[in-house]
């Protein structure tokens, strides 16, 4: 029988293996079951048909209790022969229903829903993946091997501070489901180098239109460099290891190697 840990991890959609009816199924998506104390936080971002960005959030306590959300929405959630349920209704009209099941291998996930009290319903497949930060430096600037490693150090640290929303006493760092799942995981890290300051910008960027946590650094030149700020790293990541392949990857858009 199924426990709720189970349904834990970082999952991407399988866009080919959905049925969304007469609707196009979303290009791509990442979807996150978190455990958060007594509960799971749920996280998801895609990219929709028309390739809009989009995300959504919350905290499911899975005990058949209803709960109450934003908007006037009720939020109901259980273990069921199995099945992971969740149920949203307003003034005890049934909104949306989702239905989450494992494969028998724990390695795939599906998400069935029924949408707009059951005018609409969508199967979503998703399949297990993992969590990593990556982190790239100029092979170009010929940096001492402690100097790579400091600014490496600064990138993977920037990622989490500049998110802070705490005060001088306290950091209050919010997370997205895959930094959640890396920060109570294993701090998956890979270090890879490019040959550019173009192609390390491009690794920036091309994180930054795909909504990823990422850090871009420039030091300040005091110790290399002249006395020049110089562009010498960037972080991607804590994301799913597919969201970063794409980019940093074998067959990614901006090419890398191992130092």
């Amino acid at each position: 029988m199924r426990a709720v840990g189970d349904f834990f991890g970082v999952w991407a959609l399988d866009a080919d293996a959905c049925d969304y009816g007469d609707q196009p199924p979303p290009l791509s998506g990442i979807y996150s079951l978190v455990e958060n104390g007594e509960g799971l936080y749920a996280h998801a971002r895609w990219v929709d048909a028309e390739g809009e960005r989009q995300e959504a959030a919350f905290v499911m306590i899975p005990d058949g209790q209803p709960r109450p959300m934003q908007g006037g929405l009720t939020l109901t959630a259980g273990l069921r022969d199995g099945v992971l349920e969740s149920e949203v209704s307003r003034d005890g009209e049934v909104l949306h229903v989702a239905r989450r099941t494992l494969s028998d291998d724990g390695q795939r996930l599906s998400v069935a829903q029924t949408l707009d009290g059951g005018a609409a319903n969508t199967l979503a497949s998703y399949r297990r993946v993992g969590v990593k930060q990556v982190l790239v430096y100029r092979r170009d600037l010929k940096m001492r091997k402690g100097k790579i490693a400091a600014q490496c150090a600064h990138a993977s640290m920037a990622v989490f501070f500049q998110r802070n929303r705490g005060g001088a006493a306290q950091l209050h760092v919010p997370l997205d489901g895959p930094m959640s799942a890396w920060v109570s995981g294993r701090f998956t890290k890979v270090v890879l180098c490019v040959e550019s300051e173009e192609a390390l910008l491009q690794v920036h960027q091309e994180a930054l239109a795909r909504g990823l946590p990422t850090a871009l650094i420039t030091d300040s030149g005091r110790t290399e460099f002249g006395g020049v700020p110089t562009r010498t790293a960037v972080a991607i990541g804590p994301a799913a290891t597919t969201e970063i392949d794409v980019i940093t990857g074998r067959e990614g858009l901006v090419p890398t190697r191992l130092p």
